[in-house]
């Protein structure tokens, strides 16, 4: 219990430190998925005796249901059921018996943005297990066990998926699942405690639904609503229009040393110039969605505004456009990487 505990703690931290990074796709979803379980071995103690039963491999279902946050959180409810046959009971060959668990789990976990189709995730759950133990046995002292019980349910979650398509995506993960020791009665009339827990492997489907993909929009759509101001009186002789560009790593929209250089000078040449306005205008490369895309892309066209306005430029007369994986400088084919792409370009006029 305290490793759930504490990898709960780890999730809150990491979207707590990584919030501004991570900004997956939000919305509703559905998914479900299928697997092998591997049970570990209990030792149920009948009458001061211990005896230990070993399992075959078991399979497990699932569906879940639950909302993506911008964040990288997700919060969903799950609905489980395993089953497993039990293998050995004290080193001879069981000839019945299985354990069949029935879990309702509440889960969260954070999604850790890469910019590309994969997407590691971590999480933890809780909730309640039906624990079904049918006819275990034979047992030392204690015949075998036929009862079934509710308990206290935990687990911990580590995966990955991959997006196959808008909406789609495939998961694959580890799942540790435990429950509380439920208390089982035998048919010899006692009751035993056995340790109920296990490691399965899931693999599954998703289905997100956010709102369908739509072509980029034009750039007016994007425009930032200037703040209301009185108009620029105009100067006699226009000034000649002006033109820079900065560029952004791989997935960000944080301001390089090279860009602030830059930026600091079209602020410099925009207060001295005779100015009205700037355009600001941002880009990216055609890794990613195009929903992913148009919001990197004005994320790194508001940087630059932020940054132009914290060095003088009136906010009023900054204009910003998110173009995304469209309008490319180098024309490249889609999920390609390309420095050149990643970029503001503003304007003065």
């Amino acid at each position: 219990m305290k490793k759930i505990l504490g990898l709960l703690t780890f999730i809150a931290f990491l979207a707590t430190a990584m919030s501004a990074k991570a900004d997956p796709v939000p919305g509703w979803y559905i998914g479900a998925g299928a697997g092998a379980q591997f049970p570990t071995d209990t030792n149920p103690n009948v009458n001061g005796t211990d005896n230990k039963v070993s399992f075959d491999t078991g399979w497990e279902i699932l569906g879940d249901f639950g909302y993506s946050f911008a964040n990288g959180l997700r919060a969903e409810g799950e609905l489980s059921e395993a089953r497993v046959d039990a293998d050995k009971v004290n080193g001879l060959n069981a000839t019945s018996g299985r354990i069949n668990n029935l879990d309702v789990m509440g889960n969260l976990l954070y999604d850790f943005k890469t910019g590309t189709r994969w997407t590691p995730y971590l999480g933890a759950g809780l909730g309640a297990a039906s624990v079904d133990a049918d006819h275990i046995g034979t047992l030392t002292n204690g015949g075998s066990i036929n009862d079934s019980a509710l308990e206290f349910a935990y687990q911990g979650i580590a995966g990955v998926s991959y997006e196959i398509a808008d909406h789609w995506a495939l998961t694959t993960d580890y799942r540790y699942i435990r429950t509380t020791d439920p208390t089982l009665k035998t048919t010899a009339g006692g009751t035993v405690s056995p340790e109920n827990a296990s490691h399965n492997v899931i693999i599954g489907v998703r289905y997100t639904m956010y709102a369908p993909e739509r072509p980029a929009p034009q750039p007016e759509t994007m425009v930032e609503a200037p703040t209301p101001a009185a108009a620029p009186v105009a100067p006699v002789t226009a000034p000649t229009p002006q033109s820079y560009m900065v560029f952004f790593d791989f997935d960000k929209s944080v301001l390089t040393p090279e860009a602030v250089s830059i930026l600091t000078a079209a602020a410099e040449d925009y207060k001295k110039g005779g100015y009205v306005r700037i355009v600001v205008t941002g880009h990216t490369d055609t890794v990613g969605t195009v929903p992913y895309n148009q919001r990197l892309s004005v994320e790194r066209a508001r940087a630059a505004k932020n940054y132009l306005v914290q060095h003088g430029v009136p906010a009023a007369a900054i204009t910003t456009i998110g173009k995304g994986k469209t309008d490319l400088r180098v024309k490249t084919p889609d999920q390609v990487r390309e420095q050149e792409n990643r970029n503001v370009h503003i304007e003065l006029q």
